[in-house]
């Protein structure tokens, strides 16, 4: 089995960051506007300090999966942390160590860049992402996701 290899995501990698964010909307079913992927991919290559960014796994030279993070103060304990908003593995490369390998290089990210954790969902059908997560040993969290949105939202901002 060949080694998986994480990096951090720069501007040289637009165009094959905007091809997976197009391949993860396909696999969901999701929306992909025209110019959306690339957009989406130019903002997650941008260089700063505590700037949501992507990393890229690659398996035998070819990037086959990535990881959206976004940095966010975490008030409970005045310090920053990371959320993982999306982590997606091309259906040829799942279960070559991919996701762990993205996970691994997350988890030491957080730790060289003084994060004080990672918090992230999953649909309740995701079963397959659910058993990554499990199988690796990532405990569980007894919250409730809330979400405002579309009409939803509207109304509510309307009192």
């Amino acid at each position: 089995m060949s080694t998986v290899t994480v990096r951090r995501a720069v501007a040289a990698d637009c165009t094959v960051l905007a091809r997976l964010l197009s391949d993860m909307q396909a696999h969901y079913k999701s929306p992909d506007p025209p110019g959306g992927a690339q957009e989406m991919a130019r903002l997650l290559t941008r260089e700063g300090e505590r700037l949501p960014f992507a990393l890229l796994g690659e398996h035998q030279s070819a990037v086959v999966g990535f990881a959206i993070l976004s940095p966010m103060l975490y008030g409970g304990a005045y310090q920053w942390m990371l959320f993982l908003k999306d982590l997606y593995v091309t259906e040829q490369a799942r279960g070559l160590g991919v996701g762990r390998a993205l996970l691994v290089a997350m988890a030491r990210i957080a730790i060289d860049e003084d994060y004080c954790r990672i918090d992230w969902t999953t649909e309740g059908t995701n079963t397959g992402a659910q058993r990554l997560y499990d199988g690796l040993g990532v405990p569980r969290q007894d919250k409730r996701f809330y979400r405002l949105g579309g009409e939803t939202l509207r109304k509510f901002a309307g009192g």
